[in-house]
């Protein structure tokens, strides 16, 4: 019996330190399960929804007719949107919801696409899109020839396409002037010049209208006043430089008067001084003379008068 006691007491010893290992662990383990996580997870959540941002996903379609496009506009967000304001180039856009967080409008006019989103957490986006598949500029003239009368030039469009068909010209004695030749695949249009300017119309398949005038030069007047505005502008620069100058050369020579000026006052000063000095100078020395001959001639009086009195002795 005294060997069985023996034996067991240190299983029993190895079971109860086991155990309390057991207990630490557990412990830690409930802790971290049941508290530590679900603050750190809690946390998160409270994190992650005050500060989401809603999203805006543009979309601008294509432009068949180059008049108008659709644009498509989908808000994510995890929050519910609380305002929504849509403008293009500051001008509001009113929006269709077609579904879900999706909403769709049609768009007129090229120009900066703004969404401005508001979640219910308070927090803004802005997101920004260009639109530009429309086509609302005129052909362009390039290449402007004037041989022997003749004007040549090309037109170009590159959205909707030049129109040939409206590609006509007026001056002072014709207001329907046909061209001589229009080339369609190159855009080269040609026209005869009778008078000192031509005015040349044209329009693109939407209608925009082009409207230039060439003198016989070969020179449209837009660009003649545009180099004539150049030309004045930079006259007012130089009459401006010149006037500066002038200024600059007046305050100098105000500047050289003034100090020629004060310069003559000092030395006139200096010698008023410096006569004045030599006046007093001479006034003490003649004072002097004159208190000395004084005194000489009292002396002389006195020794007179001694050897008067000492002969009537």
């Amino acid at each position: 019996m005294a060997q069985y006691n023996n034996q067991t007491r240190p299983d029993r010893r190895r079971t109860s330190s086991g155990y309390r290992r057991d207990n630490g662990k557990s412990g830690f383990l409930s802790v971290l399960l049941f508290y530590v996580l679900p603050f750190i997870v809690i946390n998160g959540i409270i994190f992650l929804l005050v500060t989401a941002r809603p999203k805006a996903e543009i979309t601008i379609g294509e432009s068949s007719d180059f008049i108008s496009t659709t644009m498509e506009l989908k808000v994510k967000s995890l929050l519910p949107i609380k305002t929504m304001e849509v403008s293009l180039d500051s001008t509001p856009i009113e929006l269709t919801k077609i579904g879900g967080s999706t909403y769709k409008t049609t768009l007129k006019n090229n120009g900066t696409l703004e969404v401005k989103l508001t979640g219910f957490n308070k927090m803004k986006s802005v997101s920004y899109e260009t639109v530009n598949v429309l086509d609302d500029t005129p052909p362009a003239v390039k290449d402007n020839v004037l041989e022997n009368g003749i004007l040549s030039f090309r037109l170009e469009d590159t959205q909707s396409g030049v129109d040939y068909s409206s590609i006509t010209a007026s001056d002072e004695d014709n207001a329907d002037i046909l061209p001589l030749s229009i080339d369609r695949s190159t855009g080269l249009v040609t026209f005869e010049i009778k008078k000192e300017n031509i005015t040349i119309t044209a329009k693109d398949k939407i209608g925009n209208e082009l409207h230039v005038t060439f003198t016989p030069q070969g020179e449209s007047f837009e660009d003649a006043e545009m180099e004539n505005e150049e030309a004045a502008e930079n006259g007012d620069t130089a009459e401006t430089d010149d006037s500066l100058e002038t200024e600059t050369e007046k305050e100098t020579k105000a500047t050289k008067d003034t100090k020629s000026v004060s310069e003559t006052k000092s030395t006139n000063d200096i010698k008023s001084t410096s006569d004045s000095k030599s006046t007093n100078s001479i006034k003490t020395t003649n004072s002097t003379k004159s208190s000395k001959e004084s005194v000489k001639s009292t002396d002389t009086t006195k020794s007179t008068s001694k050897l008067n009195t000492g002969k009537k002795k």
